[in-house]
């Protein structure tokens, strides 16, 4: 990784969401197709 990545990333932690943000966060519909099989998502997932 490199570092501007990381200085991105880090950044991301002072983000503040309302509710209706996460919210609309937890039903997004679940990501689909060839790369996203059972298999691939399973190894995400864990």
């Amino acid at each position: 990784m490199r570092v501007p990545r990381v200085e991105e990333n880090t950044a991301a932690d002072a983000v503040a969401l309302t509710a209706d943000q996460i919210e609309r966060l937890n039903h997004l519909t679940p990501a689909a197709g060839e790369r996203r099989d059972e298999a691939n998502m399973a190894a995400i997932d864990s």
